[in-house]
């Protein structure tokens, strides 16, 4: 059985591209504290320029929201996650530096090591760093 270890990403960019590569696994870390978050971002199916966030829980995934216009742009709707919570707050929070092009020190963000376009599990060195298989770059 091999282990894999998430992979960080590094800069702001990396991780905007990743997050928006159609099936991405993120988790959002707090270098201070150690607590994590998960979230799942796909893309809907009709519209290539929004995708669908979700975060995980002890009940599965839960819907938080919508970014729109090829990330430029968050929208909670009335079936996410209350605004209230931690989860939402954070990932509102990691996005707006993300698409501003900042990754504060208080955060790591790291992805599980899957294909952000097609979801399958990278095993390629390279593809890990980058994030995406040899043949979905080729389409990215």
């Amino acid at each position: 059985m091999t282990i894999m270890i998430p992979t960080r990403l590094v800069t702001a960019e990396k991780a905007f591209r990743y997050i928006l590569g159609g099936r991405a696994v993120i988790t959002v870390c707090s270098n201070k504290t150690d607590k994590h978050i998960t979230y799942k971002i796909t893309v809907n199916p009709k519209n290539a320029q929004m995708h669908f966030v979700w975060v995980y829980t002890a009940n599965g995934y839960r819907f938080v929201g919508t970014l729109s216009n090829n990330g430029r742009k968050f929208f909670r709707s009335k079936k996410g996650i209350p605004n209230e919570w931690v989860r939402y707050k954070v990932f509102v929070w990691a996005w707006r530096h993300i698409k501003n092009g900042s990754m504060p020190k208080s955060m790591a963000i790291y992805h599980e090591n899957t294909c952000c376009r097609c979801g399958r599990k990278l095993t390629n060195p390279k593809s890990i760093k980058l994030g995406i298989g040899p043949e979905c770059i080729k389409h990215y």
